[in-house]
């Protein structure tokens, strides 16, 4: 009875020892089986792609590189541009403060009225210089004597009147020499101021007085 039990536990030893090896077994079995499929499912080798995509990186890199430095020409023009106008900012702000504090000359108002006055003169002169010349009154007037001939021809003033103008409180006499045909070459007369010799001595509502040297005042009537 007892060679029995003996071999009874002796059997279901073997029996138990088969069991756990055939569960290691088996584990066995089903790792290797996932490591088969996780190799199986493994990705490829990254390497290549990675090489590829660093040569290709480089390749852009070697493009842009003129385009950075072109881009950095530029700017620094752009710089330079910025502060040559800052400059000139600064010299406008100066030169307007110059003129804000400069004594205010002729309003708008009195130079269109001295351009209206002088364009009212050029075409006066431009009518005078078509005009036919008046034929001589030798046979309808007697004749003068050669001092009142030399007289009157210097008493003729060496200019033409186109009228008065006004600044403010300051009256002048609009006065184009003679043979001049461009309104650049007008003169304004103060009292006081000559013009070939002839000084304004008074200015009234239709003439002005000029003093002639070796003649006295001598008047004209403005137009």
């Amino acid at each position: 009875m007892k060679v029995l039990h003996f071999q009874a536990l002796v059997v279901g030893a073997l029996c138990l020892g088969a069991a756990v090896l055939a569960a290691e077994t088996y584990n066995h079995h089903q790792q290797l089986a996932e490591l088969l499929a996780a190799a199986r499912n493994a990705p490829a080798d990254p390497a290549p792609a990675l090489r590829r995509d660093i040569d290709a990186l480089d390749v852009r890199l070697a493009t842009l590189q003129p385009q950075i430095v072109a881009l950095s020409e530029v700017q620094g023009r752009q710089t330079t541009a910025q502060a040559a106008l800052a400059q000139q900012q600064d010299e406008l702000a100066a030169s307007l403060k110059t003129l804000q504090a400069a004594p205010p000359g002729p309003s708008s108002n009195d130079l269109k009225a001295l351009e209206q006055r002088l364009a009212t003169a050029e075409a006066t002169l431009e009518q005078l210089s078509v005009r036919p010349a008046m034929p001589a009154a030798a046979n309808t007037q007697p004749k003068a004597s050669t001092g009142e001939k030399a007289k009157a021809k210097a008493l003729t003033p060496p200019f033409t009147l186109l009228g008065i103008e006004t600044r403010g409180d300051v009256r002048f006499v609009a006065a184009l020499p003679a043979g001049a045909h461009s309104l650049t070459t007008v003169h304004l007369l103060q009292l006081g101021d000559s013009l070939n010799s002839w000084q304004l001595r008074a200015i009234r509502a239709d003439r002005v007085v000029f003093h002639v040297p070796g003649h006295g005042d001598h008047t004209l009537p403005l137009p």
